[in-house]
C-alpha cells in the first residue's frame, strides 16, 4: 500500500510449503524479500502496536525495490500503513540502524492470483521452517477461501506470534503448527 492507507489482511499458517510444480501450475511469481525492523523510541500513544521497517525486494525480473513502512494496528486485522519508496543506499543506511533486539526477516514470497484476491505465500529462511499465506482484503468481512492445493493450514490472523515484527525478534521461536 502506498503512500498511506489501510491494510486489511488475514494470515494462515501452512504445515508445509507448496512444491515447485504446484506453484508453477498456479502462476506463482517469486520475490526475494529481506526486511529489517528499526528501533522506535516512540509509542503509538493509544496502546496500539506500532512498527517501522525497511524492506528490500528482488522482483522476478531481477530489479530491486526498497521501501520504508510504518504500521500501526487499528483493528483485529487492520493496520494503518504509511509506505515510501527509498533507494538501495537509503535501505542500507537504515538497515545499519536496525533494532539490536531483532534479526533480519528473509523470505521468498510467491504471489499467486486466486479469484479476485492474491495469495502471498511466504516461505521463510529466517526464521526457518515457517510458511504463511497472507491475503489482503478490501474489508474485514470479505470472505477468504484457500485452495485445496495449499494443503493443511490453520488461521493465525491476529496472533501476535505471526506478526513479522514479532518473528524478527532474536528470541522468537517459530510456533509449532499445532500449537
Amino acid at each position: 500500500m502506498c503512500p498511506r492507507g489501510i491494510e486489511i489482511e488475514r494470515k494462515f499458517r501452512l504445515r508445509t510449503a507448496p512444491g515447485p510444480a504446484a506453484l508453477a501450475a498456479h502462476g506463482a511469481a517469486a520475490q526475494r524479500i529481506q526486511q529489517v525492523y528499526l528501533r522506535t523510541d516512540r509509542g503509538a500513544g493509544d496502546g496500539a502496536l506500532e512498527s517501522e521497517r525497511v524492506r528490500r525486494t528482488e522482483l522476478p525480473d531481477g530489479s530491486v525495490v526498497c521501501r520504508r513502512t510504518k504500521k500501526r494496528r487499528v483493528g483485529a486485522f487492520t493496520f494503518d500503513e504509511v509506505e515510501d519508496a527509498i533507494s538501495e543506499a537509503e535501505w542500507a543506511a537504515a538497515s545499519a540502524r536496525a533494532d539490536p533486539d531483532t534479526r533480519a526477516v528473509r523470505k521468498t514470497r510467491y504471489v499467486v492470483p486466486h479469484g479476485g484476491q492474491a495469495l502471498e505465500i511466504d516461505v521463510f529462511d529466517a526464521p526457518a521452517g515457517l510458511v504463511v499465506v497472507e491475503v489482503e482484503l478490501g474489508s474485514e468481512d470479505e470472505a477468504v477461501e484457500l485452495p485445496a492445493w495449499l494443503g493443511e493450514w490453520r488461521e493465525v490472523t491476529g496472533d501476535p506470534r505471526y506478526f513479522n515484527a514479532s518473528l524478527a525478534r532474536r528470541d522468537a521461536d517459530v510456533p509449532e503448527f499445532d500449537g
